[in-house]
């Protein structure tokens, strides 16, 4: 069975420090295309998540300074998080119980990723592939 663990296990942990401001995390997320990303403190706790959404409406929309505004001013708290030994279908429910595209991946209360639903959809596209090719094998025999 894949867990969560097994989608995230061999990414870089993004995240940002809670010091850093709107525009070092959105500097951040462009570098490396990613739409959301986990704020954690000084103890490397997960604090917040900072979204392309949270940067439209909180920063943009009020027409903030993205340089000068502290990322604590604008993160969204974490609604939900999912443990690495959970399974995507866990991950997928949850998302859509919370509204979220994206949950921070913790193991115990460390913080370990973040899960994106583009991550969940790729796993179900490739069990959905490796279903197709038992099937096709099967009907080829």
């Amino acid at each position: 069975m894949i867990t969560i663990r097994h989608v995230v296990c061999d990414r870089e942990p993004y995240f940002v420090r809670d010091t850093a401001t709107a525009l070092d995390a959105a500097d951040y997320m462009a570098s490396r295309n990613i739409g959301a990303v986990c704020v954690l403190d000084p103890d490397e706790k997960l604090c917040g998540i900072f979204s392309e959404r949270d940067l439209l409406k909180r920063v943009v929309v009020r027409k903030l300074d993205p340089a000068g505004v502290s990322i604590r001013d604008v993160m969204s708290e974490p609604r939900a998080v999912i443990d690495c030994g959970d399974t995507p279908r866990e991950a997928l429910e949850r998302m859509e119980r919370v509204g979220s595209r994206h949950l921070p991946v913790v193991d115990g209360d460390r913080f370990i990723g973040m899960l994106s639903m583009r991550d969940i959809m790729r796993v179900e596209l490739g069990e959905q592939g490796a279903e197709l090719q038992l099937l096709h094998e099967y009907i080829s025999h």
